[in-house]
């Protein structure tokens, strides 16, 4: 072939397989969305009946005890999500949830929304750091139902708990690296009227679970003043595991009413059950 025919062609084919590659990455079934986040999560974060693409789709999310359960939860409602960047140019303004060091011309927005969860579409920033990714979500709340966690299997359902699961974050960041997660901030959990099949007392109380990252994340429950069951611990979260010590306790005259959830929740002492996760 003449040499003056090469290079055309050779542009051309280059051409094509810049096409087909952008195609690809355009078009990328939400399937493969699913797939990653259950092998990142050994199959106990779900998201089910996927449909769209990579960058605007929907599914229905659920939890599970792992990939050798039939069993799977999810929410009353369908996930909806949408990838867009963020700033084309230094000239964008920083979309407002965030501040510009938690955003450049390389983020990506992952708008999601959730009607029984979620009040407006709420947002969280990714950009590359490093070797890795930079997550920032959005200020703000995410509402859960308790009987969710049911889902994850053993303990949660033998409890079968019930109530409001409130996440809220004001400054939490996490930075995902190749064998490493690294958060930053303090995220809390507040768990409020929960109940639980166990026990007639209804409700045991509200709850808070604070997660406030130092050299390593800290864990800490403490209850409410006017719980029925008491509840405190502490713990650290290390090389992806929890380790987790705490108490539950109840007054002399709930020790009755309450005996079935204590022994349930722990090794049993009387009025007291440890709590133990490790």
């Amino acid at each position: 072939m003449p040499r003056t025919l090469q290079s055309p062609l050779r542009l051309a084919l280059l051409g094509s397989l810049a096409g087909i590659f952008l195609a690809v990455l355009t078009l990328a079934p939400a399937f493969w969305l699913s797939q990653a986040i259950g092998y990142l999560s050994h199959q106990q974060v779900l998201l089910q009946h996927p449909t769209g693409t990579l960058w605007k789709g929907s599914a229905q999310l659920a939890l599970s005890s792992g990939s050798s359960s039939p069993f799977a939860l999810g929410l009353p409602t369908r996930l909806h999500w949408q990838v867009k960047p963020c700033c084309l140019s230094f000239a964008t303004p920083t979309p407002e949830p965030f501040t510009s060091a938690s955003t450049s011309y390389l983020t990506l927005l992952l708008e999601l929304q959730a009607p029984c969860c979620l009040e407006r579409p709420f947002l969280i920033a990714i950009k590359p750091q490093g070797l890795g990714l930079l997550i920032t979500p959005q200020r703000g709340q995410i509402k859960l139902p308790a009987h969710w966690l049911e889902g994850l299997g053993a303990p949660w359902n033998t409890l079968q708990p019930k109530g409001l699961l409130t996440l809220e974050n004001q400054d939490f960041q996490v930075l995902l690296q190749k064998d490493r997660v690294s958060p930053k901030g303090t995220l809390e959990l507040k768990i409020d009227q929960l109940s639980s099949r166990l026990s007639t007392v209804k409700p045991l109380g509200s709850y808070s679970v604070l997660l406030n990252s130092q050299s390593s994340p800290q864990i800490e429950l403490s209850s409410q003043a006017n719980s029925r069951l008491m509840l405190k611990g502490t713990g650290q979260w290390e090389a992806g595991r929890l380790h987790f010590e705490g108490l539950a306790e109840t007054s002399a005259s709930d020790e009755e009413t309450l005996s079935n959830l204590l022994n349930v929740l722990g090794q049993r002492n009387g009025r007291q059950a440890r709590l133990k996760i490790d």
